[in-house]
């Protein structure tokens, strides 16, 4: 098996089709792909549309309830059985050349794979093309998602219980793990901004202070470069319109006297910079 594509989902009757038709419809490959669906106790029909998927490539595992999506992904990464993880959140999809462009850039030494990102907006949609890998803090591009990523399964952590387990997996991923990454380039994953389920769209105060006491707590093992990443974040939740200033001023404030030695490097080599943006 080459790849483990898991998708956990939560009340995701609206999307989940489209998420797996994604996977299933793509330009012609060789990857021998797996997609393991994990229903995190929704409440819909979310899992009777998955079942109604006459593939053998699909694996459904329901949840007897909510546990949130950190559980759910670690659920399936303990039955994935690709050399390679990805992960699909249940209202995006991926583009139709994603495989096609992975399996022709695959080389020896390369654990981790990004690729680019679609925010699809209401009214537009913003291309970010990742031009280059400067360093590791590439890793954690937008945001610090998980979803733009082949992770080899075997350096793959699993993810903290936070609402906000992204970011956390990202910095730990940087900490423990010596990270060899390669681009495939112009791919992309298609993130449904249009959605008001999204995690980032209902913004809880509590979780978010939660992961960044989590990240605070991971400042002192962590290197030069993932310092300026957790820096360059912090800043930048200042300007996310899905965040109250109230709430992230302090955040700032916080990494920024604990960081401020490396705000020079930071402002002069942003990571961001490597990223093209363009709308369409």
């Amino acid at each position: 098996m080459d790849v483990s594509v898991i998708i956990a989902m939560y009340n995701s009757e609206s999307s989940i089709e489209t998420a797996i038709h994604s996977v299933l419809q793509q330009d012609p490959h060789g990857l021998q792909l797996e997609i393991i669906v994990v229903d995190d106790g929704s409440t819909d029909r979310s899992s009777a549309l998955v079942s109604q998927f006459k593939s053998n490539l699909i694996r459904l595992i329901q949840l007897p309830k909510n546990q949130g999506q950190a559980n759910a992904r670690n659920v399936g990464l303990i039955q994935a059985r690709g050399e390679w993880i990805q992960f699909v959140d249940s209202d995006d999809r991926i583009g139709a050349d994603l495989y096609s462009k992975f399996e022709k850039t695959l080389q020896p030494g390369i654990n981790c794979y990004l690729f680019s990102f679609m925010r699809e907006f209401p009214d537009y949609t913003l291309r970010q093309t990742i031009r280059s890998v400067k360093d590791k803090r590439a890793f954690g591009h937008f945001g610090g998602t998980t979803c733009n990523k082949f992770i080899k399964k075997e350096i793959c952590l699993e993810f903290k219980p936070f609402t906000y387990s992204d970011i956390c997996f990202t910095v730990d991923m940087m900490n423990e793990k010596e990270l060899h990454i390669g681009l495939v380039k112009d791919a992309y994953y298609w993130y449904n901004k249009k959605s008001d389920n999204s995690v980032t769209t209902n913004f809880n105060k509590t979780e978010f202070e939660k992961m960044f006491s989590y990240i605070h707590g991971q400042i002192d093992k962590s290197d030069r470069w993932t310092k300026m990443f957790i820096l360059e974040l912090s800043l930048a939740f200042l300007f996310d319109r899905n965040i109250p200033l109230p709430a992230s001023l302090p955040i700032a404030m916080k990494t920024f006297f604990k960081l401020f030695r490396y705000l020079p490097a930071t402002i002069f080599n942003q990571n961001r910079k490597s990223i093209e943006n363009i709308r369409i």
